[in-house]
């Protein structure tokens, strides 16, 4: 770029950055006489306040005072939103630029950054927000012919020049021409910084796929897949920041919600739509469905409780039937049975006399057009309430006489108003007969419906012992204690009898890590949000097991339809060049052919560290006194025992934070946490920490070795007693040999001596 260029870009950064100062002066200003007024409205409503209301007058004078207070609060509230925005546009206002020429032949140039900027007194627009329609030229065109898309209409220009801009601090400090040999400069450079405990923002750095999967349609749901590192969990919720922007008429942030296996990954993904601008979205963990619906009286297992216990040694009796649970097939019967449920319909008498036959009402119940189970109960049970209330108002007379009768018999003369208080309670009585009734003779109990859909099926299948399975079930519902595979088919049989609200505000969905749901799980979470789209984000080669996992993307289809859009990112940016080469070695060797139309980001740190040592904890204090110029580092390890062991070891040495529940934070620069939780996350530097020689008989090691690879952005160890075993010694080459000194050991020959 041309001196004189960069003077031009110098002199319009100035510009725009005193245009954000003047805002913030004004808006500073506003401040203080809304907080004043503010206070004396609240202090004037409550002094003012008529404790006791006298009148309607009354009413509509508190009325009065509330709506001022809630409007001034509001004011107050966009004022502080206003100040946060555009102190974090002082640091950096913009990222990128497009100049372009219309078909009409104006030219024009856009500055794109992470909010919009207007010049209130010209109404000029300096930057434009990176999710406006016109912004996704940035993203998805180079220089030459290009579109962008307002209100279903193609807007066709040519582009004449991209600039990406490198300002911190509120300080120019580069600019780039993106048809230059420096233009990955920038992408490199933030792939290279270090990493806090925080998922960041990547507006400036979104490459051409991903904006593709951030702008897909909204109203569609949508899988977003990809190897590890591809980006998945940032375009997901960049995604929502887009949805925001693009449905604001209809979607606040209260309608959206992020959905985890645990806590952990909430607090790491907590400041993304905060720093795009947008209010929080809510998050959960898919257990408290478990504990919303079903916690009241029962203990259930908990999911990460599961996972320990199928890589048991007597674990496979217990897979067997998880695998039932959760096979389509299973899933699809009991939403047939309860769809097409064959209500039972008693016979509704009074004293002796039939109020309506059996005949009338199955015709009746079947005359309509309902199709689920709840409505054709709730049908049925209408029905039968009317058939008595018509009954009861028909022969009022008849009845009043009867309970007056009945009254002069035990010598009591009852009141009018006696007599109609005891017909309207015999009324409710036979109406509440017939309700048991129908519950009764349709076993409308959820817990007895379970085992018996369960047991019909399992007959019908030709599976030995499910009716013994069937009742093991019940008996643990009755006991107040579940599985947790019990615990999710228990929930979708309430829902499919209508037992389970759904969640009708909430209108998107983001599920990461949606590899780990199982089809129970996503239909679950289907019925939950009937009013949703999803977006579902997910590896197939990060699954550990091959039982309460998805294994295929096709399978996706079989809860959300035929018309889920599903969009691959192919390239992977988190790990360096060495971390990545080993992990895309770690796949299966029956699955490369699929990796193989996967790359990654070209960024040389170091090779990845496997270092033997027979007193595997003495390793760990010179390792992590290397890795101190990191903002994050996690020591991960297989299981609990480990982790404990580990924390007990660096008492003293090294401030850690142990995590070892989904409920936990990630607070301390330094953790130690189990494989299976450190799922999603990232960490600038990652020692795996016996993970290999403790999963070698697994089915699944390898996943798991590459589970943990790809958690590290800038550097790899593992600490290993012993040398690569048999499994993974074609992985040699992707990583340096090193005995605990930090020498190479030539040809793989054991340092164990040394220590």
């Amino acid at each position: 770029m041309e001196k004189d260029d960069f003077q031009k870009e110098l002199i319009h950064f100035n510009e725009v950055e005193g245009i954000i100062r003047n805002k913030l002066e004004k808006l500073y200003r506003e401040k203080a006489p809304l907080r004043e007024r503010l206070l004396r409205e609240r202090k004037e409503m409550w002094e003012d306040n008529r404790h006791l209301i006298r009148d309607f007058d009354d009413v509509i004078f508190l009325n009065t005072q509330e709506t001022i207070v809630k409007s001034v609060e509001q004011q107050l509230a966009w004022n502080e939103a206003d100040i946060q925005q555009h102190t974090k546009m002082e640091k950096s206002p913009y990222f990128g630029r497009v100049d372009f020429q219309e078909e009409a032949g104006e030219a024009d140039t856009i500055y794109i950054g992470v909010y919009s900027l207007t010049d209130e007194e010209s109404q000029e627009i300096y930057v434009v927000d990176w999710r406006a329609p016109i912004s996704s030229m940035f993203y998805q065109f180079d220089a030459g012919p290009a579109w962008y898309e307002v209100h279903g209409h193609k807007n066709q220009v040519e582009i004449t020049g991209k600039r990406q801009y490198r300002i911190e601090d509120g300080r120019l400090l580069s600019v780039y021409d993106t048809d230059s040999s420096m233009y990955d400069d920038i992408l490199g450079q933030a792939l290279s910084e270090y990493s806090d405990h925080k998922l960041k923002v990547i507006v400036g750095s979104i490459q051409r796929e991903q904006n593709a999967a951030i702008r897909s349609d909204t109203k569609s749901s949508c899988l977003i897949y990809g190897l590890a590192g591809s980006g998945k969990t940032s375009i997901g919720l960049h995604r929502l920041a887009y949805v925001l922007y693009r449905d604001r008429e209809t979607i606040k942030s209260e309608n959206i919600l992020i959905l985890s296996n645990n806590n952990i990954f909430g607090s790491y993904i907590s400041t993304i739509l905060p720093d795009l601008g947008e209010k929080p979205a809510q998050t959960k963990v898919f257990g408290d469905f478990l504990e919303a619906f079903l916690g009241e009286g029962l203990e259930i297992e908990d999911y990460y409780s599961q996972l320990k216990s199928i890589e048991g040694p007597y674990a496979e009796e217990r897979i067997k039937w998880i695998q039932i649970k959760y096979s389509a097939e299973l899933l699809e019967y009991c939403i047939r049975y309860f769809a097409e449920f064959p209500f039972r319909i008693p016979e509704i008498r009074y004293e002796g006399e039939v109020l309506v036959s059996q005949e009338l009402l199955q015709s009746k119940l079947d005359a309509g057009h309902y199709h689920t189970f709840q409505s054709r109960r709730e049908r049925l049970e209408y029905l039968a309430r009317r058939a008595i209330e018509d009954y009861f108002l028909l022969h009022k007379e008849e009845i009043r006489d009867s309970i007056a009768e009945r009254g002069m018999e035990r010598n009591e003369e009852l009141s009018e108003k006696e007599i109609y208080a005891l017909y309207k309670r015999t009324r409710n009585e036979y109406v509440q007969l017939a309700m048991d009734g129908i519950g009764r003779l349709n076993r409308l109990d959820s817990g007895k419906q379970m085992a018996e859909v369960f047991a019909r099926y399992l007959r019908r299948a030709e599976v030995p012992e499910g009716d013994e399975e069937a009742q093991r079930m019940f008996r643990s519902l009755e006991r107040g204690k579940l599985l947790y595979e019990d615990a999710l088919f228990y929930l979708f049989i309430k829902e499919l009898m209508g037992e389970a609200a759904p969640f009708s505000q909430i209108y998107h969905t983001v599920i990461d890590e949606s590899q780990d749901y199982s089809l129970l799980q996503l239909y679950i979470v289907r019925y939950l949000f009937p009013g949703s789209s999803f977006t579902l984000l997910g590896d197939i080669y990060q699954t550990v097991n091959s039982v309460t996992t998805m294994q295929r993307y096709e399978d996706y289809e079989k809860v959300f339809g035929s018309g889920l859009v599903r969009i691959r990112l192919g390239r992977c940016y988190r790990s360096s060049s060495d971390i990545n080469a080993l992990a895309f070695r770690l796949i299966d060797e029956e699955e490369r052919p699929i990796a193989e139309e996967y790359s990654y980001f070209a960024r040389t740190v170091r090779k990845p560290q496997y270092v033997i040592c027979r007193d595997m904890f003495s390793c760990l204090g010179p390792i992590l006194e290397r890795l101190e110029k990191y903002r994050s580092v996690a020591v991960i390890v297989d299981g609990e025992e480990d982790a404990l062991a580990v924390k007990a070891h660096l008492q003293g040495q090294k401030e850690a934070q142990l995590l070892l529940s989904p409920d936990d934070e990630m607070k301390s620069r330094l953790s130690v946490i189990p494989l299976l939780l450190a799922k999603g996350l990232e960490f600038d530097a990652v020692i795996l920490f016996g993970c290999i020689r403790s999963n070698e008989k697994n089915a699944h090691m390898r996943r798991k070795v590459y589970l943990g690879c790809t958690r590290a952005l800038h550097e790899l160890y593992f600490v290993e007693r012993e040398t690569l075993p048999e499994g993974l010694r074609e992985c040699e080459g992707y990583m340096e040999i090193v005995d605990y000194y930090g020498r190479p050991c030539t040809g793989l020959q054991s340092a164990l001596e040394v220590r």
